[in-house]
């Protein structure tokens, strides 16, 4: 496969997660009293998305789904990620906390929330984070 056809496949898999991230933001943004239950299972499928992994997935921990997503892109074991990888212009963090933090302001942003650091910091999977965009929306 030449770089061209690479590029295209990439372009595609690209706009494809961005049309299904819009899809599960509109459909949380749009409903009037989301239940935790409905925003769990829609910001389920917006990250796995967003990580370019399949809703069959069943991990739930955000930095392991970005460890899985990273291994995915790079076509490496996931177990090989955490050991290879230390960005050091980054003091020292590491790609997989680098696409979590990403990942938790792509959601501030795209769900309109206001940016609250103290209870996003403490967001470590998706059910905290499920609960995080709840009592956002519950503000609304």
């Amino acid at each position: 496969m030449n770089i061209d056809d690479r590029k295209k496949i990439v372009a595609r898999l690209l706009s494809k997660a961005k049309e299904e991230t819009q899809k599960e933001t509109d459909l949380i943004r749009g409903e009037q009293n989301p239940t935790l239950d409905f925003i769990y299972e829609h910001i389920r499928k917006y990250v796995l998305s967003k990580f370019l992994l399949s809703f069959d997935c069943e991990e739930t921990k955000i930095r392991e789904l970005a460890k899985l997503s990273l291994a995915k892109t790079m076509k490496i074991d996931p177990e090989v990620i955490h050991s290879l990888d230390y960005a050091t212009p980054c003091d020292h963090a590491t790609s997989e906390s680098a696409k979590k933090v990403l990942l938790l302001f792509a959601v501030q942003k795209d769900f309109g929330l206001k940016p609250n650091p103290e209870k996003i910091a403490k967001v470590e999977d998706l059910h905290a984070l499920a609960k995080y965009v709840h009592e956002a929306e519950k503000i609304r």
